[in-house]
């Protein structure tokens, strides 16, 4: 009885984290360069419920041909009615009857998610399980799933990946899912034209470098000014980043190339240092409008293909309307979760209250 309370208690903590990132997406709907946050919930690791005090005969797993297989690209989903196939997840070993993975770099049977480029990422994925509770390692060898569920590679069995853990086991159950983690959409936003010469828009990957006190940091917010000494800045003062260090300019009367190029009477003065990002899932939000590395990760650098615009600033690339169907969404899910631990309560309240007087 206990464990639906527990569930409902956690469907709300996790809806309340909701509310608070999308109000927070609602109130940058207007901020320049500003990306919308998604939140990363996961459930807590499905165990195995059993029969009190059944007994089933020990079989073999048999699939009768019910194991689905697909290819996602590199990587294989799987489905199956018999048996469970297991993960380690950070909180503990989970069961499922549904599995999607793919081989990481180091050889091992992974669960994957896909990076703003739609690449396989298995940074953050969880191991896949054989039947002994060990992580499966295929190394660089092919490998492939035949019928029965078990894993080949280049053509010989290597483990099996559906198992049936006891014999009176009946089915898996979990305790309702908890906020992991927030998750930058970086998604381009809206391109506005403001005739300003000191405002830029990248359209496509990258960012932007400049310097502050605590060393280099990324934006996508291309609207700068001219400081007193002719560098290019930001609203807050921090100078853009060059070529050659913090760009100087004797007025704003100068040309943007494409890539970044300052043009001042004619002449080529100075370049953009502009950095592209693969990883960008290794980057964390300094305040609304800058991206630092997330402390004891590294970015993966790689040439800038975009293209800047001078007179243009990028918009957020939040959709109220659809930002505003979210958090009725999310409201009514939070509900639901409370009437729940209502009725609960007054379950409780009855049996403490009611039923020693039969």
């Amino acid at each position: 009885m206990f464990r639906g309370l527990y569930t409902a208690v956690s469907s709300m903590q996790t809806n309340q984290k909701m509310l608070d990132i999308a109000s927070n997406n609602m109130a940058n709907v207007n901020t320049t360069g500003f990306k919308k946050d998604v939140i990363i919930s996961e459930t807590f690791p499905e165990t195995l419920i059993k029969k009190i005090n059944g007994q089933l005969p020990t079989e073999a797993v048999k699939l009768d041909g019910k194991l689905e297989v697909s290819r996602d690209g590199e990587g294989f989903q799987l489905a199956t009615e018999r048996g469970f196939f297991t993960v380690n997840s950070p909180m503990g070993t989970s069961y499922s009857r549904e599995l999607k993975f793919t081989v990481d770099e180091n050889g091992y049977l992974r669960t994957y998610s896909r990076n703003i480029q739609g690449q396989i990422d298995t940074s953050e994925g969880n191991f896949v399980l054989d039947g002994q509770g060990r992580r499966i390692q295929v190394g660089n060898n092919d490998i492939d799933i035949n019928e029965t569920g078990q894993l080949m590679a280049n053509g010989a069995v290597v483990a099996d990946l559906i198992h049936r853990p006891a014999t009176n086991t009946i089915g898996t159950i979990n305790s309702g899912r908890r906020f992991e983690r927030t998750h930058i959409n970086f998604i381009q936003g809206t391109l506005d034209e403001t005739g300003n010469n000191l405002n830029f828009a990248i359209n496509g990957s990258g960012f932007f470098k400049v310097g502050t006190p605590n060393g280099e940091m990324y934006t996508r917010n291309g609207s700068f000014t001219l400081s007193q000494n002719g560098q290019i800045v930001t609203s807050e003062g921090y100078p853009l980043l060059g070529q050659n260090g913090p760009i100087t300019l004797a007025n704003t009367d100068f040309q943007l190339g494409t890539r970044g190029q300052v043009i001042a009477n004619g002449q080529v003065v100075d370049q953009f240092d502009m950095i592209n990002v693969s990883n960008v899932n290794n980057l964390d939000k300094h305040g609304q409008s800058y991206y630092v590395v997330r402390e004891g990760l590294q970015i993966e650098e790689t040439p800038f293909e975009g293209e800047i615009l001078q007179g243009f600033l990028e918009g957020s690339n939040i959709n109220p309307i659809n930002e505003m169907i979210n958090m009725i969404n999310i409201m009514r899910s939070y509900e639901s979760s409370n009437r729940v631990v209502k009725a609960y309560d007054d379950i409780l309240q009855r049996a403490a209250n009611d039923v020693g007087k039969l």
